[in-house]
């Protein structure tokens, strides 16, 4: 399974979740059947949730009927928010505001709400297949995965399941879905360029890559371009595109706006050699995200530019603590200045 994440104001843009409600479903040891594990799964829960109903080899526990279209196996990307528990009751992950409060884990910086799950063989496990299907779009729905279906593996019967798959960890998942689309590179890129056009009056991407570029600056004459191999200075801001959340800046004052700053950290503008091929750019030696790099290349002497790119030039698939979640669309504002 992939990584879920976050949808901006209005489903206009998510990154996505996936591997985060594979946390719960992680291998671990265990018998070379699951005869026993049936059997004490089974008396654990006739004893905690006898009125569970079965459904494809998992146990729905609570449902609130959405009203809007049904949940169709066929469309790979499901938005929804989630809450994973374990049997004990401790949560695993959870992209719910609400319940982060309740639980004290709440923080302004962080994102929560709807998040993205790639679903079908391969990409998410049959227990996740199995608790959506029959879900309709605004509905929740809360249900125990056992170990078993903790699979990347499709099999007919739920016995299949278990003369197979001997490994994983059974937990409770509570799951909304919000809708589905067929692509989520071309759901994402549609409502990055709703967001440049709203914020920036900017519907065309670069020609190099698909990045959103709008430059604040009025040069007098031809701008200068950066030269290769020379290094040159800048003050950035990076932000969430689908919650304006920053992330990461060289500005102290910024930082302490977006509850980001850090006291050991020197706030300042830093370094950045250029170079021939955009994805060979380094900022204080190190390599950066190629829409960032594609960016910086397209700026010139003095710019302050701002641009927008997908998860594709991003961190792709991976999160980036809890401030840059997996599938992010990242925004960056940045200013060429003067050596420090």
């Amino acid at each position: 399974m992939k990584t879920m994440n976050h949808i901006f104001r209005s489903l206009s843009l998510l990154p996505v979740l996936a591997a985060v409600l594979a946390v719960s479903c992680n291998k671990t040891s265990g018998e070379g059947t699951n005869v026993a594990a049936k059997r004490q799964f089974d008396a654990w829960r006739a004893i905690h949730y006898p009125e569970a109903v079965e459904h494809n080899g998992i146990y729905i526990i609570d449902e609130e009927p959405g009203t809007g279209l049904e949940w169709r196996e066929n469309l790979p990307v499901s938005f929804v928010t989630y809450t994973v528990r374990s049997l004990n009751g401790t949560v695993s992950a959870n992209s719910d505001e609400d319940w982060a409060k309740q639980l004290g884990t709440w923080d302004q910086t962080y994102y929560y709400g709807p998040q993205v799950i790639l679903t079908g063989e391969s990409t998410s496990y049959a227990g996740i297949d199995a608790l959506l299907e029959g879900m309709k779009q605004g509905g929740t729905r809360t249900a125990i995965i056992p170990s078993w279906m903790c699979t990347y593996e499709r099999y007919d019967k739920v016995d299949e399941y278990l003369e197979h798959e001997t490994e994983g960890t059974t937990s409770i998942y509570t799951i909304k879905l919000i809708s589905q689309a067929a692509s989520l590179a071309e759901y994402e890129y549609n409502n990055l360029r709703n967001y440049a056009e709203r914020n920036w009056q900017v519907s065309d991407t670069l020609s190099t890559a698909a990045v959103f570029f709008k430059s604040f600056t009025e040069f007098e004459g031809e701008p200068v371009e950066m030269p290769n191999d020379t290094t040159v200075y800048i003050n950035y801001i990076g932000r969430r595109v689908y919650d304006d959340q920053v992330f990461d800046t060289t500005i102290a004052d910024t930082a302490k706006f977006y509850h980001i700053y850090n006291p050991s950290k020197e706030y300042k503008p830093v370094p950045v050699k250029m170079a021939e091929k955009a994805t060979e750019i380094k900022m204080s030696d190190n390599s950066v995200v190629d829409g960032f790099a594609y960016g910086l290349k397209n700026m010139h002497a003095g710019e302050k530019a701002s641009f927008a790119f997908g998860y594709n030039l991003g961190y792709k698939s991976s999160a980036k603590g809890n401030l840059i979640p997996a599938y992010a669309a990242l925004r960056f504002d940045v200013e060429l200045v003067p050596e420090p």
